[in-house]
Protein backbone atom coordinates (compact mmCIF):
# COMPACT_ATOMS: atom_id res chain seq x y z
CA UNK A 1 0.00 0.00 0.00
CA UNK A 2 2.88 2.31 0.78
CA UNK A 3 4.22 2.03 -2.75
CA UNK A 4 0.91 2.39 -4.63
CA UNK A 5 -0.76 5.32 -2.83
CA UNK A 6 -0.58 7.48 -5.97
CA UNK A 7 -2.84 5.06 -7.83
CA UNK A 8 -5.57 5.84 -5.30
CA UNK A 9 -5.43 9.52 -6.27
CA UNK A 10 -6.20 8.79 -9.93
CA UNK A 11 -9.94 8.94 -10.76
CA UNK A 12 -11.47 5.49 -11.23
CA UNK A 13 -12.37 6.03 -14.89
CA UNK A 14 -8.80 7.09 -15.74
CA UNK A 15 -7.14 3.98 -14.34
CA UNK A 16 -5.50 1.79 -16.96
CA UNK A 17 -7.34 -1.52 -17.29
CA UNK A 18 -5.99 -2.62 -20.69
CA UNK A 19 -2.22 -2.72 -20.38
CA UNK A 20 -0.77 -5.43 -18.21
CA UNK A 21 2.67 -4.85 -16.77
CA UNK A 22 4.99 -6.12 -14.08
CA UNK A 23 4.63 -4.28 -10.76
CA UNK A 24 6.79 -4.58 -7.67
CA UNK A 25 5.46 -7.10 -5.11
CA UNK A 26 3.32 -8.81 -7.75
CA UNK A 27 4.80 -11.98 -9.26
CA UNK A 28 2.37 -11.83 -12.20
CA UNK A 29 1.31 -9.23 -14.75
CA UNK A 30 -1.49 -6.92 -13.55
CA UNK A 31 -3.15 -3.64 -14.52
CA UNK A 32 -3.36 -0.49 -12.43
CA UNK A 33 -7.07 -1.09 -11.91
CA UNK A 34 -6.34 -4.55 -10.47
CA UNK A 35 -3.94 -3.05 -7.96
CA UNK A 36 -6.46 -0.43 -6.85
CA UNK A 37 -9.14 -3.11 -6.52
CA UNK A 38 -6.81 -5.21 -4.40
CA UNK A 39 -5.92 -2.22 -2.20
CA UNK A 40 -9.59 -1.37 -1.68
CA UNK A 41 -10.30 -4.94 -0.54
CA UNK A 42 -7.87 -4.45 2.35
CA UNK A 43 -9.94 -1.86 4.23
CA UNK A 44 -13.67 -1.02 3.99
CA UNK A 45 -13.05 2.53 5.28
CA UNK A 46 -10.55 3.11 2.47
CA UNK A 47 -13.03 1.73 -0.06
CA UNK A 48 -15.85 4.02 1.11
CA UNK A 49 -13.53 7.04 1.19
CA UNK A 50 -12.28 6.25 -2.32
CA UNK A 51 -15.86 5.91 -3.59
CA UNK A 52 -16.98 9.24 -2.12
CA UNK A 53 -13.83 10.98 -3.36
CA UNK A 54 -14.39 9.72 -6.90
CA UNK A 55 -18.05 10.71 -6.75
CA UNK A 56 -17.15 14.29 -5.76
CA UNK A 57 -14.33 14.53 -8.32
CA UNK A 58 -16.55 13.28 -11.16
CA UNK A 59 -19.36 15.67 -10.23
CA UNK A 60 -16.97 18.63 -10.14
CA UNK A 61 -15.33 17.65 -13.42
CA UNK A 62 -18.66 17.37 -15.26
CA UNK A 63 -20.22 20.34 -13.39
CA UNK A 64 -23.07 18.12 -12.26
CA UNK A 65 -24.74 19.76 -9.25
CA UNK A 66 -27.26 16.97 -8.41
CA UNK A 67 -24.51 14.32 -8.37
CA UNK A 68 -22.33 16.62 -6.25
CA UNK A 69 -25.11 16.81 -3.65
CA UNK A 70 -25.65 13.05 -3.87
CA UNK A 71 -22.02 12.46 -2.88
CA UNK A 72 -22.77 13.81 0.60
CA UNK A 73 -25.53 11.26 1.24
CA UNK A 74 -23.23 8.21 1.41
CA UNK A 75 -20.56 9.42 3.81
CA UNK A 76 -21.10 6.77 6.48
CA UNK A 77 -17.96 4.70 6.91
CA UNK A 78 -15.54 7.31 5.53
CA UNK A 79 -12.29 8.27 7.20
CA UNK A 80 -12.18 11.21 9.62
CA UNK A 81 -10.04 13.21 7.22
CA UNK A 82 -12.57 12.77 4.43
CA UNK A 83 -15.44 13.75 6.73
CA UNK A 84 -13.53 16.90 7.72
CA UNK A 85 -12.96 17.73 4.07
CA UNK A 86 -16.63 17.20 3.27
CA UNK A 87 -17.58 19.52 6.15
CA UNK A 88 -15.36 22.22 4.67
CA UNK A 89 -17.02 21.70 1.29
CA UNK A 90 -20.42 22.00 3.00
CA UNK A 91 -19.47 25.39 4.49
CA UNK A 92 -18.75 26.66 0.97
CA UNK A 93 -21.88 25.01 -0.45
CA UNK A 94 -23.34 28.17 -2.06
CA UNK A 95 -20.06 29.26 -3.64
CA UNK A 96 -19.51 25.79 -5.14
CA UNK A 97 -23.06 25.78 -6.51
CA UNK A 98 -22.46 29.16 -8.18
CA UNK A 99 -19.22 27.84 -9.65
CA UNK A 100 -20.92 24.78 -11.10
CA UNK A 101 -23.96 26.67 -12.41
CA UNK A 102 -22.11 29.50 -14.18
CA UNK A 103 -19.48 29.27 -16.88
CA UNK A 104 -17.39 32.18 -15.59
CA UNK A 105 -13.67 31.58 -15.57
CA UNK A 106 -10.82 33.60 -14.11
CA UNK A 107 -8.42 32.27 -16.76
CA UNK A 108 -8.44 35.18 -19.25
CA UNK A 109 -7.85 37.72 -16.48
CA UNK A 110 -4.98 35.68 -15.06
CA UNK A 111 -3.48 35.42 -18.55
CA UNK A 112 -3.63 39.19 -18.96
CA UNK A 113 -1.95 39.73 -15.59
CA UNK A 114 0.75 37.21 -16.49
CA UNK A 115 1.44 38.98 -19.80
CA UNK A 116 1.73 42.39 -18.08
CA UNK A 117 4.19 40.93 -15.55
CA UNK A 118 6.21 39.46 -18.41
CA UNK A 119 6.37 42.90 -20.06
CA UNK A 120 7.57 44.40 -16.77
CA UNK A 121 10.27 41.73 -16.46
CA UNK A 122 11.47 42.13 -20.01
CA UNK A 123 11.52 45.93 -19.98
CA UNK A 124 13.77 46.28 -16.90
CA UNK A 125 11.51 49.03 -15.58
CA UNK A 126 10.14 51.84 -17.66
CA UNK A 127 10.99 55.26 -16.22
CA UNK A 128 7.65 56.64 -17.24
CA UNK A 129 4.44 54.90 -16.24
CA UNK A 130 2.81 56.58 -19.25
CA UNK A 131 5.21 54.80 -21.63
CA UNK A 132 4.70 51.50 -19.81
CA UNK A 133 0.93 51.92 -20.18
CA UNK A 134 1.34 52.60 -23.90
CA UNK A 135 3.44 49.45 -24.25
CA UNK A 136 0.80 47.32 -22.50
CA UNK A 137 -1.99 48.77 -24.64
CA UNK A 138 0.09 48.19 -27.77
CA UNK A 139 0.74 44.53 -26.86
CA UNK A 140 -2.96 43.93 -26.22
CA UNK A 141 -3.93 45.92 -29.35
CA UNK A 142 -6.36 48.09 -27.42
CA UNK A 143 -8.12 50.69 -29.56
CA UNK A 144 -8.43 54.06 -27.84
CA UNK A 145 -10.49 57.07 -28.83
CA UNK A 146 -7.62 59.52 -28.54
CA UNK A 147 -4.05 59.38 -29.78
CA UNK A 148 -1.72 57.79 -27.24
CA UNK A 149 1.58 59.28 -28.35
CA UNK A 150 1.88 62.98 -28.96
CA UNK A 151 5.19 64.64 -29.80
Amino acid sequence: MKRYWKLLLIPHEQLDFEHFRKWTYFPYWVTAKDIVTRLLKLDPVLKQTYTVLNHVQTALKHKDWPNYNAAFWHTAGCSEEMLRTLQILQTHHDAIRNTLMTSYSNGPLEGTNNKIKAIKRASFGFRSFFKFRIRVLYVFRVQTKKVLITK
